[in-house]
């Protein structure tokens, strides 16, 4: 039978089928990859907002503490000025005036601290809500991406049988005297052992072929790039 179908033919169907398969793996490979993506899209959503849910709580923390201090403080200055309106010894007042200098400075920057604690907390709840709709919108991404995964692997997979069959049954076709060159190449680069030329140009690697070259392939006869050593062929519809 293969003297029936020239070489060159015979090449061009396997070419065909090998750039099938590996498009068949190479989508397979890609599942798993675009899966792990997805998951990490949700993992990421949900750390973010766990990150601000305690960033969040924190600063309520720290508010409060900073407003219990700032009481604090509020009390402390009562007390000195107090003091001063009762104290009649001149070292005795001048001492508590710097002491409620001291004071109210520390009212001042603790207030500063209050109102910017505040600023955070009222900028920061409002993102809890949206965080949550981006990591409902992840999940939902991702259930939708597994079942279409599902389906897709299924259909690559019964892909994949159908072309390694196809090939099964085209590489007996090979010329004897090409077969070890053929599956030498195949060995070492799969569906790159074979290219097709267009204009006199080898289109795996673009070198300009002869014209003997060129004249062999038309015939479909069994050539090779001098340069690439891929086995050429003219492309076709068959």
């Amino acid at each position: 039978m293969s003297d029936q179908v020239a070489p060159g033919v015979i090449f061009r169907r396997i070419h065909r089928e090998l750039n099938a398969i590996y498009f068949c793996v190479e989508g397979l490979e890609r599942l798993p990859r675009q899966l792990k993506a997805q998951q990490n899209r949700v993992l990421a959503a949900e750390k973010t907002k766990t990150d601000t849910a305690d960033l969040l709580k924190k600063n309520k923390v720290e508010q409060h503490k900073t407003e219990v201090s700032l009481k604090q403080l509020n009390t402390l200055m009562e007390k000195y000025l107090r003091q001063q309106d009762e104290s009649s010894d001149p070292k005795v007042f001048t001492a508590l005036s710097h002491e409620v200098a001291t004071t109210k400075k520390k009212i001042g920057d603790t207030e500063d601290k209050v109102l910017e604690l505040m600023t955070v907390i009222d900028e920061t709840a409002p993102k809890i809500p949206e965080l949550e709709k981006i990591i409902l919108k992840a999940k939902t991404d991702l259930l939708a991406f597994e079942k279409e995964a599902g389906t897709k692997k299924s259909d690559l997979d019964s892909l994949l049988v159908e072309h390694k069959n196809r090939l099964a049954q085209l590489e007996p076709l090979i010329p004897s005297e090409y077969t070890q060159g053929y599956f030498r190449t195949k060995k070492a680069t799969f569906q790159d052992c074979l290219a097709s030329v267009e204009d006199k140009t080898c289109n795996a690697c673009q070198v300009t072929i002869t014209t003997q070259m060129e004249n062999e392939i038309d015939d479909n006869r069994y050539v090779t790039c001098k340069s690439c050593g891929r086995i050429l062929y003219q492309p076709g519809t068959d």
